[in-house]
């Protein structure tokens, strides 16, 4: 008899506990709404939104209304919110195919009720929400890249749509489509013998910590036209909006490698370095990167990923 109730207890307690546990995914569901709900796959960091959040990012409230659009790459909601469209950089304010890029997304988003699709990282450092914006049946971050109005940025560990957001990169480049039409141009056209001169290699991981030594990294550009180029004006930039460098009174010689440094010291005729004083981090990023070299006019000469 005493076994008895012993084991009607311990049956009862388990009921108890399997209830809680079924219970407490539903509350922390409807306290989130959404907003951090995925469900992971196999492999690493590749998620997909859960059928929860699927179901309310469909939704399209005033909260999803367009009620601005900042740049190519950066809406604002009519909350207020600020999206930063992820996976893309677009040209910055006053650089060339800018202008087209904003008024591409405006053209899509704008006065429009849109879903937000979101990845691992939620905010980027200046707190705007990060997130995969579609307008009805446009993948806005897509349709950007495959009209050449955007480059693909993938920042770990938002790898959601890495793989089809770099393939349109390429399919853009090989069309020469937006951005990429300088490096199908012809050198006469260009004006700037822009086609001989070229980025050769990157040495993007710097021995020990990059950030500590940012002169362990660096850039090589050779010049392979006929005669001297004179690069001042030349702009060199990776996809970030903060690492731009501008070559200032250097003519690189026929045949000759000038070594761009990430960090301080004295420039040469064989070697530059990009930032004096120099900044909290160094330029190339380990894992992968993009360069752009850009002539005097703002058209793209030279572009080197890894």
């Amino acid at each position: 008899m005493r076994n008895r109730i012993v084991g009607l207890f311990l049956a009862g307690l388990a009921f108890l506990i399997v209830g809680l546990l079924i219970d407490i995914p539903s509350q922390n569901q409807n306290s989130t709404k959404g907003s951090q709900l995925y469900s992971h796959l196999p492999g690493g960091n590749t998620v997909t939104p859960s059928p929860e959040i699927s179901s309310i990012l469909g939704q399209q409230d005033e909260s999803s209304l367009v009620s601005k659009v900042i740049d190519g790459d950066t809406v604002e909601l009519s909350t207020g919110e600020k999206i930063r469209l992820i996976g893309i950089n677009t040209p910055e304010t006053g650089e060339p195919f800018s202008r087209e890029a904003t008024e591409f997304t405006k053209k899509l988003t704008l006065g429009k009720s849109v879903r937000l699709e979101f990845d691992i990282q939620p905010k980027d450092r200046y707190q705007r929400t990060l997130a995969y914006v579609y307008s009805g049946t446009d993948f806005v971050n897509l349709e950007l890249i495959k009209n050449g109005l955007a480059v693909s940025e993938t920042i770990q560990p938002n790898v959601l749509h890495q793989d089809e957001l770099v393939n349109a990169q390429k399919e853009a480049r090989e069309k020469c489509s937006g951005i990429w039409q300088g490096l199908c141009l012809d050198p006469d056209v260009l004006g700037s013998k822009s086609n001989c001169v070229k980025i050769v290699s990157i040495n993007a991981d710097a021995t020990g910590d990059d950030n500590k030594n940012k002169n362990g990294e660096w850039i090589e550009i050779k010049n392979s036209c006929e005669s001297s180029v004179y690069l001042n004006g030349w702009i060199l930039k990776d996809t970030s909006a903060s690492n731009k460098y501008e070559f200032n009174n250097f003519l690189l010689d026929k045949d000759k490698v000038v070594k761009l440094y990430s960090g301080c010291g004295e420039d040469s005729g064989e070697e530059l370095y990009w930032k004096c004083p120099e900044g909290k981090y160094a330029v190339w990023n380990n894992s992968s990167d993009e360069a752009f070299l850009y002539n005097r006019k703002g058209e793209l000469a030279d572009h080197y990923s890894y």
